[in-house]
């Protein structure tokens, strides 16, 4: 299908208006409302837009004139537009957004267009960061790459957060495939087809027997299929078809996006307490704009949670509330204590929990949402519950649930189970220990920087963008994750610049079983980064902050090296550049040094 190239553009931010070649093409403000919103939303029902904006009996004819008014425009400029009786409209060819940032806010001029329009625009002001640009929204990649592969008919059933714009999932789809989106299956045309959650049975025979479209079907984002759902999925052909669950946005994506112009702790903050999901995330920062600086919980997505868990029993949805006071991996004996055990086959096949050798949420924003949705007094009882259990077990877990019991077990104590590095890191940070000497962790600047081919990836959270890297965890199962580079005939040296920000899940400092990032070579450890005040060393390895780091390391010919990513919930990021070293480089000062 041919594609046009765009002669027209309509601008973001600044004034909003239809420009070629520089000039302003005089133009209706209902005419321009018009464009704005297929740009935006995609191919649209005339109905739809004429309750938009026309709030009378009148609005179908008045949006039948404007129509006319708007194709002569258009002509003039040799665009070709809106054909007798098309519906659903659909942009013009050769009409295309200018998402450039200009100084001006987003479509200014445009609110006096209608009290309809007025409250569209404000909804999509409320959804957009100024800097941001884009229209992020989980699954945007998907969809790019579902556009490469797909080829009518296809059946796509679609699973989101329950915040997930499924829609708009849908409409980047469509948008990727240069198709009009339709909602139902109304008409014959090639279309990609949008069908919400719940389908009924009327729905499935119309899918069945409809025309040849790429059908995206939403599901419930907790619990099993619904009956008319397993009925198409049983007679639809199982190679046109695909089960998708949305992706959340990457790091990368949302921090050059909706995040961008936040400070690094508070963006990571936000996406950790959001998990990427980008309604969510949209929530969050209309709370910060009013002032906010921690996350807070939306009454929005507090709402969407809390609908799904109304499709639980009830014991099993207050066992739900009362495991969401203990943010790590739920043991047996814990979930007894909380009295959840003979509810948890209910909520693994309603996808609520995992079972990964240990208990778990299956989300971590889920979870989140559940515990800040109990009343204090709910709260502050079921972690004295939690205490209890690990009275005399686990002295870190019995602290935080103590403390959040609201009861007063004193200084925190130390980790059980340390290893002798972070036992005397934990005790430096509280003035407990001294001895401690500045690392050598800043080298030379050499010129002879080398390829160094791609690393293995073993494990989840990592990102890789040529030399820039980032990883990502949020919540259990709590596992190690590296990335493995290969050694090299001649000595390298390394250069990691980067910052990081970490939740300690149970609020008492370093844990060395989960530390948030360590660089190896040869199998021992050069560096650590930790939630630490300044840099320390010691002869196992310098520790230096997490929250920004600037490292040169030596590592000799023929040693592999690798960086490896534990922590509960970080989001880290950092380039790593690889250049010739010499043998001489193992004497410069302020180097962290590596021998055989």
């Amino acid at each position: 299908m041919g594609v046009q190239r765009a002669i027209a553009r309509l601008p973001l931010y600044g004034p909003a208006g239809l420009y070629v070649d520089g000039g302003r093409v005089a133009m209706r403000a209902k005419s321009l409302a018009i464009l704005y919103y297929l740009a935006l939303e995609g191919p649209t029902r005339r109905a739809t837009l004429a309750s938009l904006l026309w709030p009378h009996g009148s609005a179908r004819q008045n949006l039948r004139v404007e129509l006319h008014e708007l194709r002569s425009r258009l002509r003039r400029i040799g665009l070709v537009a809106f054909g007798p009786g098309a519906d659903p409209l659909v942009l013009p060819a050769g009409v295309a957004l200018d998402p450039a940032p200009s100084g001006g806010g987003f479509l200014e001029g445009l609110e006096a267009v209608s009290e309809g329009f007025r409250g569209w625009l404000e909804a999509k002001r409320a959804g957009r960061d100024p800097a941001g640009g884009g229209l992020e929204v989980e699954g945007y990649g998907q969809a790019w790459e579902l556009a490469q592969e797909v080829v009518p008919p296809f059946l796509l059933i679609v699973k989101g957060s329950p915040t997930a714009s499924l829609r708009s999932f849908a409409a980047r789809l469509a948008r990727e495939m240069d198709l009009p989106l339709i909602e139902g299956g109304q008409g014959g045309g090639l279309a990609v087809r949008y069908l919400p959650y719940p389908q009924s049975d009327a729905q499935v025979r119309e899918v069945l027997a409809g025309p040849r479209s790429v059908w995206v079907l939403a599901t419930a984002p907790f619990g099993e299929d619904h009956r008319p759902l397993l009925e198409l999925r049983a007679r639809w052909p199982a190679d046109r078809a695909r089960y998708l669950v949305l992706r959340p946005l990457p790091w990368p994506e949302a921090a050059a996006g909706p995040l961008a112009g936040l400070p690094f702790a508070q963006a990571a903050a936000f996406y950790l307490c959001s998990g990427g999901e980008a309604t969510h995330l949209r929530y969050l920062l209309e709370a910060a704009r009013a002032g906010s600086r921690a996350p807070s919980l939306p009454q929005q997505v507090r709402a969407a949670y809390q609908r799904e868990t109304r499709y639980l029993s009830q014991p099993a949805r207050l066992a739900l509330e009362r495991l969401s006071v203990h943010p790590g991996e739920l043991s047996q004996g814990l979930v007894g204590a909380l009295g959840a055990s003979e509810h948890l086959d209910e909520l693994e096949r309603r996808g609520w929990l995992r079972y990964h050798g240990a208990w778990s949420f299956a989300s971590e924003p889920a979870r989140r949402v559940l515990y800040r949705s109990l009343q204090p007094g709910r709260r502050a009882r079921y972690h004295g519950v939690a205490a209890d259990h690990f009275a005399g077990r686990a002295p870190v877990a019995h602290h935080f649930h103590a403390m959040a019991a609201g009861r007063e077990p004193g200084r925190p104590p130390t980790p059980e189970g340390l290893p002798e590095w972070a036992r005397l890191v934990w005790r430096h940070e509280r003035g407990l220990e001294a001895g401690f000497v500045e690392p050598r962790t800043r080298g030379p600047s050499p010129r002879n920087e080398v390829f160094y081919g791609p690393p293995e990836v073993r494990g989840a959270g990592w990102g890789v963008q040529q030399n820039r890297f980032y990883f990502v965890q949020n919540g259990p199962p709590f596992e190690k994750s590296e990335l493995v580079f290969p050694a090299a005939e001649e000595p390298v040296m390394l250069h990691l610049e980067g910052r990081g920000y970490e939740e300690n899940v149970l609020g008492v400092g370093l844990d060395g079983a989960r530390l948030p990032l360590a660089l190896e070579a040869g199998g021992k450890t050069l560096a650590r980064f930790a939630p630490v005040a300044r840099e320390l060393a010691r002869e196992d390895g310098a520790v230096l902050p997490l929250r920004a780091f600037d490292l040169w390391a030596f590592v000799p010919p023929g040693r592999g090296f690798r960086l490896i990513g534990a922590a509960e919930r970080a989001v880290i990021e950092f380039r790593l550049k690889v250049f010739r070293g010499r043998t001489a480089d193992l004497h410069r000062p302020r180097l962290v040094r590596f021998t055989a």
